[in-house]
């Protein structure tokens, strides 16, 4: 069974993102809208994958809240999907442990992509990223 959780505060990408996990199979999606509910959900679903938006409301933005899930779910497979361009996020991303960064200016085709990477254990930058 796929399981996934969605950390995006915009309905709207969510609900992009949750149609996106459908078509790739999942099966259970649970979409947390603020970085305070997130540990509780991902206790109960057990995701094989998150993906994780930086800019969020709550105690904790999207890269802190990678460092605190890896500390305690280290099997997680976090998946940054955000509009940060800028070799500093992408860096702290990855040095956090996150095992793949998307960009919101990326096709659906490169975002079920790098789902599919991440899920077979590899680590994936999108193309934005890999020609900037």
């Amino acid at each position: 069974m796929k399981k996934a959780v969605i950390v995006e505060d915009f309905k709207l990408i969510a609900d992009i993102w949750h149609s996106t996990l459908l078509e790739e199979g999942f099966d259970i999606i649970e979409v947390v809208r603020n970085s305070d509910e997130v540990e509780s959900v991902i206790q109960t679903v057990q995701p094989n994958i998150v993906l994780m938006d930086i800019n969020l409301p709550g105690r904790h933005n999207g890269l802190e809240l990678t460092d605190l899930l890896l500390r305690t779910h280290p099997e997680l497979s976090i998946l940054i999907l955000t509009i940060h361009t800028e070799p500093t996020y992408i860096q702290r991303a990855m040095q956090s442990g996150a095992k793949g960064y998307v960009t919101k200016n990326s096709s659906l085709s490169e975002l079920k992509l790098a789902i599919n990477e991440v899920l077979a254990g590899k680590t994936y930058l999108c193309e934005e990223i890999r020609t900037s």
